[in-house]
């Protein structure tokens, strides 16, 4: 493997003949302080215009590159009828592909990844080699994604059913499951129609009518265990929408009633949810030592979850149903917290 100093002219290099005219990039001739900015752009900082020139008159000898001393400043550009498509990747569609391998990963059917994956090597060897040097190779080091709540692993997939339900929906064949509900202690049979693949938080949904009915459901993927693809086409009903879907509420699992929430909240609270409302009509008002809260919501098992964690600080008016649920569930977990003599 060659020392430092050599992959860096290796690289500054070859970036330099992407860059050139003729290579994939239109455009007149490019002068060597041109030539320099783009590849401040890249990340490859720190390389003089002096370097540069040096640079492409080197390459000059390899490579069918030439200089046109007719410009001022003289511009590079590739030989006419030598429109070279270069190999290899920028240090931006390396980072790029970086990040979507990290975060996009689990929705990118196989046969997509099984295309991909020389590319993510290529990516990460990349970054790899360029250390720290260059602010796009240090851009990993300063981004991440967080869970806004309690940050639990993902369930177990069992091996090949992922890759199944993605190249199913790919291709909208049906498929064939055995899938255990949550309630259930056993997998059942079952034909499905896939209508969407959601990841959300740690888990993967597969969003789907089953059998013959027209109703979409929701199949959590670790649940599934078989899974076959069929050669019959899915059928999807003409109105579905998975953003509409998703909008509905129905990843909240709930039935999505619409309500109008009313609350008593504290003022804590209230900061936050200031700047990251619960909806888009949501109102506060301030009330001696609490603040009023109202706002158009669907009702929810996620709703729920979510005041149930607020404590003391949300206390729910209306609806009154939800208020009650709320309170039994608050009731039970103070008695199962009290120690009985």
């Amino acid at each position: 493997m060659p020392d430092q100093s050599k992959f860096d002219a290796i690289t500054r290099q070859w970036q330099l003949l992407k860059l050139l005219p003729g290579a994939g990039h239109s455009g007149q001739p490019k002068s060597a302080l041109a030539l320099k900015l783009a590849l401040d752009a890249e990340g490859l900082k720190n390389v003089s215009k002096r370097t540069i020139e040096r640079d492409l008159v080197q390459l000059s000898l390899l490579f069918p590159i030439e200089c046109d001393e007719t410009m001022t400043p003289h511009g590079w550009h590739w030989t006419k009828g030598c429109d070279l498509n270069l190999p290899g990747l920028d240090l931006s569609d390396a980072l790029s592909l970086n990040l979507l391998e990290q975060f996009l990963r689990p929705l990118l059917p196989a046969s997509i990844l099984r295309t991909l994956e020389a590319r993510f090597h290529l990516a990460n060897s990349k970054l790899k080699a360029l250390g720290n040097r260059g602010a796009a190779a240090r851009w990993l080091d300063k981004v991440q994604v967080v869970a806004p709540m309690l940050n639990l692993l993902p369930p177990k997939i069992r091996p090949g059913i992922l890759e199944t339900v993605q190249e199913a929906l790919f291709n909208d064949q049906q498929l064939d499951l055995d899938y255990r509900s949550v309630d259930q202690p056993v997998a059942k049979a079952m034909r499905v129609h896939p209508l969407g693949l959601v990841q959300r938080g740690p888990g993967a949904y597969l969003v789907a009518t089953v059998f013959d009915y027209v109703e979409p459901r929701l199949l959590a993927v670790h649940r599934i265990h078989r899974a076959r693809s069929i050669e019959e086409t899915a059928k999807r009903p003409a109105d579905f929408s998975l953003a509409a879907y998703i909008a509905s509420g129905a990843l909240e699992f709930g039935d999505g009633e619409a309500i109008k929430l009313r609350a008593q909240i504290s003022p804590a609270l209230a900061i936050h949810l200031a700047e990251t409302p619960l909806s888009g009509d949501m109102q506060l008002d301030p009330h001696g030592d609490h603040v009023r809260l109202s706002a158009s919501l669907r009702d929810s098992w996620a709703l729920r979850w979510w005041i149930l964690a607020q404590g003391e600080g949300f206390v729910v008016k209306h609806p009154v149903a939800l208020k009650r649920d709320i309170l039994a569930e608050h009731q039970a977990a103070v008695a199962a917290y009290i120690v009985k003599a």
